[in-house]
């Protein structure tokens, strides 16, 4: 096996398999489906609260350095409440942006300035990872996570919005989508998990032992999603924190959705891949999309790894704003 496929299964582990299993505590897992029979109380998102208290400081250290006005929301939904940075116009069109897995609002630090020129963005905090977003009920499936999305829109008093998502967040998009195309204006889908293909389980199997020893643990896991391109090491640092420290609450993996549920896409889509993409090959990957949707517009991000937009924002905030305003590129 040469060292590329090394990497490219230790970025499988790292960004699909590993947040799913080796984040969640397996003896507290009885412990907080029980819980969910009180209303008001909260799934634990981290292993102790020490481990809570040191992401809390870094989190907020972090925002501090958001490059643009915002505002911090807990906003409230039927599965608890959902941690929120909102920057740009209050009556500009609205922009939800959601992160790859672990990632959070912060990953979208390189992107709000100039989406925010032009839109009334939020960057969400996925509920169900350790971030500052708080369940109280488990979200048991994608449609469940649907119904967290209108929540989310109808508490943000917008009936419709535009979407990005890297990664997981992809996943989460393109099933918005389809499951409420009513509600979706545009998508732009990075690198996205699941949506075009499904993991392959006996890959996932043949993935554990190095989920176990990854040599370098998380920072491993990172070195490999950067792939010799360079991403914001606090931003990093506090992924790390996450992974290593975090419970997942989390009740469904990403998967390929069918063709119908694709069909009931609406929403003009833009699909981008970095070439130093490694979940899969950038130019197979947008040739299946877009025969599974042929009305999608997609291209490869030049200079980008699984983290497109941040590891080349320049390049991704001009395709993303020309896109979402439709404008031609």
């Amino acid at each position: 096996m040469d060292h590329a496929e090394i990497a490219r299964r230790r970025v499988v582990a790292g960004l699909v398999v590993a947040p799913l299993l080796a984040c969640t505590d397996q003896k507290a897992v009885g412990k907080q489906i029980m819980s969910t029979n009180a209303a008001s109380a909260a799934l634990p998102r981290f292993k102790s609260d020490v481990i809570q208290s040191r992401f809390d400081a870094a989190y907020a250290a972090l925002v501090q350095r958001w490059p643009v006005p915002y505002q911090e929301l807990d906003v409230p939904t039927r599965f608890g409440t959902t941690h929120v940075i909102a920057s740009g116009r209050p009556d500009a069109p609205a922009l939800i942006l959601m992160s790859c897995m672990m990632g959070m609002a912060l990953a979208w630090r390189p992107n709000v300035a100039a989406l925010s020129e032009h839109f009334r963005v939020y960057a969400v905090d996925v509920p169900g990872q350790p971030n500052r977003s708080v369940l109280t009920r488990p979200i048991r499936n994608r449609h469940e996570q649907a119904d967290w999305f209108v929540d989310l829109l109808q508490a943000l008093k917008t009936p419709r919005a535009s979407i990005v998502g890297n990664s997981y967040g992809g996943f989460l998009a393109l099933n918005q989508a389809a499951v409420t195309p009513d509600r979706v204006d545009r998508l732009v889908l990075i690198s996205p998990v699941g949506g075009f293909a499904n993991l392959s389980w006996r890959v996932v199997v043949r993935l554990l032992p190095m989920m176990v020893g990854l040599g370098g643990g998380t920072d491993t896991m990172m070195k490999a999603t950067e792939n010799g391109i360079p991403l914001d090491p606090d931003w990093v640092s506090l992924v790390n924190l996450a992974t290593g420290g975090g419970r997942m609450n989390m009740k469904f993996a990403p998967m390929a959705l069918s063709d119908k549920e694709l069909s009931r896409v609406s929403a003009p889509t833009l699909l981008l891949i970095g070439d130093h993409e490694l979940l899969y090959r950038p130019a197979e990957m947008l040739e299946l999309a877009r025969r599974r949707m042929p009305a999608l517009t997609g291209e490869v991000v030049p200079h980008a790894n699984h983290v497109a937009a941040m590891s080349n924002a320049p390049y991704v905030n001009r395709r993303m704003v020309q896109f979402l305003r439709g404008e031609q590129a």
